[in-house]
């Protein structure tokens, strides 16, 4: 099963570049997809506080196919993304990183993983760098509705008002507009609204599935959420 998972990072249009790439990457390469699912947590969080992306690891199942538009879509820290790869690979799942046009797989050569992940070391190092290499610009600061941003997200989808769900949540009905129109919250409820209702999940609602027939062959990382 080929899976999608974009992060929603407050970044201008980062939501629809990444769509695009991935679906342009997944029509070229012959990939049917079968579900998308968008993070909404942090990644200045530690990962093993992020129970949404957790959730999301812990629901694939083995030989599945997860595409990200780049590294930045699971986390810019090295020690994690050695976390993530290590739990994927652990269950024998390929992750292409699109805008790389980069699969990780068991029989991926070493010396590329490392490479990469020295790359990407090379980038936290160098912000100035990092910018000119591809990485969304324009990184917001925390906003007082960022804790009602998926509620927020779930009522744009279902076609509520911004003057109704101000109202419902006790915001001032400007601050939330400027804050949705920011955010450009309506087009990522635009994109949810596209996806199949069984696609349709809300990471930080999975139900955690049992991947593997021992739980003791799980990475720690997934291993408890």
């Amino acid at each position: 099963m080929a899976v999608i998972l974009l992060k929603n990072m407050d970044f201008q249009n980062n939501i629809t570049i990444q769509q695009k790439q991935i679906l342009k990457y997944a029509l070229s390469n012959g990939f049917s997809i079968h579900a998308t699912e968008i993070d909404n947590s942090s990644n200045e969080v530690l990962l093993e506080e992020r129970k949404s992306l957790k959730g999301f690891l812990r629901s694939l199942k083995p030989n599945d196919t997860v595409l990200i538009y780049d590294l930045w879509s699971l986390t810019h820290k090295v020690d994690e993304l050695v976390k993530i790869f290590e739990c994927l690979l652990r269950r024998n799942i390929a992750l292409h990183i699109c805008n790389k046009h980069f699969i990780i797989t068991r029989q991926t050569p070493l010396f590329d993983v490392l490479e990469l992940l020295a790359k990407q070391r090379e980038l936290n190092l160098n912000p100035a760098k990092e910018a000119r290499a591809g990485r969304p610009k324009g990184r917001m600061s925390r906003s007082k509705f960022d804790d009602n941003r998926t509620q927020i997200v779930d009522m744009l989808e279902a076609g509520i008002s911004v003057n109704c769900i101000a109202a419902k949540l006790g915001f001032s009905r400007s601050s939330l507009k400027d804050y949705i129109n920011s955010r450009e919250l309506k087009e990522l409820a635009a994109i949810k609204k596209t996806l199949p209702k069984h696609d349709n999940k809300k990471i930080n609602k999975l139900t955690v599935h049992q991947n593997s027939e021992n739980p003791s062959k799980e990475c720690a990382l997934i291993a408890q959420i």
